[in-house]
């Protein structure tokens, strides 16, 4: 555009009324308003920013690395009913957020498909929601049955769900996703490496039954039982177990110790005294202490067998002859751990009621030692016993309180060890090793967890049987093998999974309306109160009008009701009704009132606040020092200037 047309342009524009300009600069803000959000929607799709101060919409670095890294197809299945936020309004923001953290899952991984549905009534989407395991959700006042979960699928025949959403879990969403990704995205069943010193596996050798902890085990693992000298693992191990070891060779605790160094899963039960611990043929067993000393001092790390922790808070209730006499005593040396002494932010124990451990030791780290993660803790009253007093079945639990010495700290007796860690054998590989791998010197992430009592894998810290029909049935009366189900599955999904923790949720409830709605609701209780005492005191009035004949025997044929009580039922009739419609209006109040405080805050949020912004625009731009318009002489005389006199 030339220099004149401008200046025709702008000479035009100020001769026009001010009215008009004002109505055409609202125009033209309306329409590039417009044009920038359909803009936005097409060219800012996939692009996020969390702005919440919990960062609930941000995935963890874990879960980003294992997105970018998948391999394996997947196709994920979001259930979603449309009617269920309708009929469950307190759904709607946590179904915003699940969709939401799958589209991010579906943005950063090429190797994954979303597709959400919403199943119909008896329709094929309904029968393959139930197919893939997808609970059905009766809400009260629903017609159909509705959906909210997951299901998942691989290239192969793998599958996986979540069979709801349940808003109980909210603050583990993101752990709950990424279990499922990690879980298929691995073409076939994860393997186990177990080093068993319990005697889990049962047999003439311990003399016992398989324990229910292996048996668990071998229904979602590959589970290779492990014996003699360790110089490798099967290929595919995705996690090591070492329950109970004792007298391991140099040679097995490199493997251990490489294996950590590679970044390899590592779960150790150790105990200053297993009770559970058979020798041959079911004899008592000489040695009932195991440790990893050599490695953990390597590592960092200590754990004394001789000491015990003792814990009154949580001890329980056992049967010992003292003063001559089975008495029942707390033992604070048995301990049943609630959801005080476990991290409620580790997946593994968050929705865990109670675990039970039997003479167990805590863990320590040196001055320059890794990090410990604790994930069960003592009360402040635990004290350090001997375990050999702690172990013998003969004396009086209660003197291990007086006996035993207060921690500066309280102990941990089940931890994790993570970020970097140094090899515990800096020359390298020791004599009688076979291991073919080229030694490594340290880690910069380590994925182990330490337990300082491995009874509780067995049956009788969590397992009572039943004879259930003449069968025999387990039952569980303690959450043992669910951490050891979490615990593996949460490691083996490696640092995606184990470093992953709960979040908090970000609810802020809208405290506005649900006072609204308990006042109201208050209103209508009374009102439905009143009703159903008038009810009875005219019930009552009516039986007082019967007639006498009739209350003496109302066999006979008499005359049931005059014309006195049919006026009185009339009455009864008409408050019925009055009170009906009564009952109506304060529901139709109650909705009326709080739709009309949601419209207004929708309407200020969406219309008022651009508004505001373009009027505050305009009368900037309408209070702008004025400047007198350029002529067609002012611009000629720019272009060209005169030379002189």
């Amino acid at each position: 555009m030339t220099m004149e047309r401008i200046t025709a342009l702008t000479q035009w524009v100020s001769r026009q009324p001010r009215r008009r300009l004002i109505g055409t600069s609202i125009a033209l803000c309306t329409l590039t308003f417009l044009s920038l959000n359909v803009l936005a929607t097409r060219a800012l799709d996939g692009v996020r920013a969390d702005v919440t101060q919990s960062q609930v919409w941000t995935l963890s670095d874990g879960t980003r690395s294992l997105l970018g890294n998948l391999d394996e197809p997947l196709h994920l299945r979001f259930y979603l009913s449309d009617a269920l936020t309708e009929a469950a309004p307190q759904l709607s923001s946590y179904a915003d957020r699940v969709r939401g953290l799958l589209e991010t899952y579906d943005d950063l991984s090429d190797n994954i498909s979303l597709e959400i549905v919403s199943p119909e009534p008896f329709s094929d989407e309904e029968d393959r929601a139930v197919g893939f395991g997808i609970n059905r959700i009766a809400l009260a006042g629903a017609a159909e049955p509705m959906f909210f979960g997951l299901a998942a699928t691989n290239s192969t025949d793998g599958r996986a769900n979540i069979p709801v959403f349940s808003p109980e879990r909210e603050a583990w969403l993101e752990y709950d996703l990424t279990r499922v990704v990690a879980e298929l995205g691995q073409s076939e069943k994860p393997r186990l490496a177990l080093l068993d010193g319990l005697g889990l596996s049962g047999g003439p050798a311990s003399g016992g039954a398989p324990q229910q902890s292996l048996a668990l085990l071998q229904e979602l693992y590959e589970v290779d039982l492990l014996s003699g000298d360790i110089n490798e693992f099967p290929d595919g191990t995705r996690v090591v177990a070492v329950a109970h070891p004792q007298g391991l060779s140099d040679a097995s605790l490199y493997a251990l110790d490489q294996w950590v160094m590679g970044g390899g899963a590592l779960m150790v039960f150790l105990d200053p005294h297993a009770e559970t611990q058979a020798g041959p043929q079911g004899a008592p067993a000489q040695d009932t202490a195991s440790d990893l000393e050599p490695l953990l001092d390597g590592w960092g790390i200590n754990f004394d067998t001789s000491v015990a922790i003792a814990d009154p808070r949580y001890a329980l209730t056992t049967t010992r002859r003292v003063g001559g006499r089975d008495t029942q005593v707390g033992n604070p040396a048995w301990l049943r751990l609630d959801a005080q002494a476990l991290d409620q932010e580790t997946p593994a124990l968050a929705n865990l009621s109670a675990v039970v451990l039997t003479t167990a030791g805590h863990f320590t780290s040196d001055d320059e030692g890794p990090a410990l993660t604790p994930l069960a803790t003592l009360s402040p009253d635990a004290v350090l016993a001997s375990s050999s007093d702690a172990a013998d079945p003969f004396a009086d639990p209660r003197a291990l309180m007086a006996n035993g010495t207060r921690p500066d700290q309280a102990p941990v007796a089940i931890a994790r060890v993570s970020g970097a860690l140094k090899s515990a054998f800096p020359d390298g590989k020791p004599e009688g090793s076979e291991w073919s791998e080229e030694h490594l010197a340290e880690v910069s992430d380590a994925n182990v967890l330490l337990s300082g009592d491995a009874d509780l894998l067995h049956d009788r810290n969590w397992i009572q049987q039943r004879r259930v029909f003449g069968t025999q049935v387990p039952q569980a009366f303690a959450n043992n093998g669910d951490f050891l189900l979490n615990a593996v599955e949460q490691m083996a999904g490696g640092t995606a999974l184990a470093d992953l923790r709960g979040r908090a949720v970000d609810w802020r409830p809208l405290t506005r309306i649900e006072s609204m709605e308990r006042e109201a609701e208050l209103h209508y209780r009374a009102t439905e109160q009143a009703l159903l005492d008038r009810i009875a005191e005219t019930e009552s009035a009516l039986r007082e009008l019967a007639p006498a004949s009739n209350k003496q025997d109302p066999g006979k044929g008499a005359v049931l009701f005059n014309a006195e009580m049919v006026a009185e039922s009339e009455n009864l009739r008409a408050d019925l009704l009055a009170a009906r419609a009564e009952l109506r209006q304060v529901q139709y109040d109650l909705r009326s009132d709080v739709e009309a405080l949601q419209a207004g805050v929708t309407t200020l949020n969406v219309g008022i606040v651009p508004f505001l912004a373009a009027v505050m625009a305009l009368f900037f731009a309408l209070r702008r020092p004025k400047r007198p318009l350029p002529t067609l002489s002012d611009v000629d005389d720019q272009r060209h200037p005169s030379q002189g006199d």
